[in-house]
């Protein structure tokens, strides 16, 4: 039994779990886009936009992890540094942006904000992929079903040790981005939730049931990520992808649930029409 469960388990958490998550990413995009006609004059169109974006992007990251470990090096490598490039250079700022401004309003974010905020995941991204690809230097055989070997790279088991080093590099990028961009977010949405203005609360009585589901979300999401990483570089416990993946799926959920709520308890027109 426990063999069989050491078999399986690789496949389901490099295949089945980050499909499962990105799916739901997937269907969120798609919910975002359907109802940001409706709720664009109340939120502001940055909101939904970054929303889409993010929910977009984080999908395809998730769902191609599959794609990542189909074939040796040097294609783990390639497909790593285009899904790390859009999780960096789009999610993260896209994320963050859209919760700051479903706080406080478009209007009340500026242009110059977002403009740096987007410089600076595009800068972030493309030095994590230049470091990433003198990071791995290989492929090793992850496991294998029947005839066919799934492999990864050598980011942590790599022979050379001042290429790894260059995962503390990493480790950093990723904790700001989009680690710490995602958890600052969910901190402000928390915040709003608890604070949310009484004159609002009678118009819109569930935005702070939604405002704390978004949060949680943001707090499963990052929290994730960090452990993966610090697994690594204060235990040396690597490739423990599958709890971001599970705080992944976590997070999508609570995500779904905040969107599914209409902003009022009673309303006539359904949004899922």
């Amino acid at each position: 039994m426990a063999n069989d469960f050491r078999q399986f388990f690789p496949l389901f958490s490099n295949f089945v779990m980050p499909l499962l998550a990105g799916l739901i990413f997937f269907a969120m995009a798609k919910y975002v886009h359907h109802i940001r006609p409706l709720r664009t004059l109340i939120t502001g169109e940055l909101t939904y936009r970054g929303a889409f974006l993010g929910f977009l992007f984080l999908g395809i990251y998730l769902a191609s992890r599959p794609i990542q470990i189909l074939f040796p090096h040097p294609w783990p490598l390639i497909v790593n540094n285009i899904r790390e490039f859009l999780m960096i250079g789009i999610f993260g700022p896209a994320v963050f942006l859209a919760m700051m401004s479903f706080v406080f309003g478009s209007e009340n974010i500026p242009r110059r904000v977002v403009a740096a905020l987007i410089v600076l995941g595009i800068v972030l991204a493309v030095v994590f992929v230049a470091v990433n690809s003198f990071a791995i230097g290989g492929s090793e055989p992850l496991f294998q079903v029947g005839r066919w070997t799934a492999h990864d790279g050598l980011w942590f088991k790599n022979p050379d040790p001042g290429r790894r080093e260059l995962m503390r590099i990493l480790f950093v990028i990723r904790f700001v981005d989009p680690v710490l961009l995602v958890f600052l977010a969910g901190t402000v949405v928390l915040r709003h939730a608890k604070n949310y203005p009484t004159e609002k609360r009678v118009l819109y009585d569930n935005m702070p049931a939604k405002l704390y589901l978004l949060g949680a979300g943001c707090y499963a999401f990052s929290l994730s990520m960090l452990s993966v990483g610090l697994l690594f570089v204060l235990a040396r416990i690597p490739n423990q992808w599958w709890i971001y993946y599970l705080g992944a799926l976590a997070a999508g959920l609570l995500e779904t649930f905040s969107l599914a709520l209409p902003m009022r308890k009673h309303v006539q027109v359904s949004e899922h029409q």
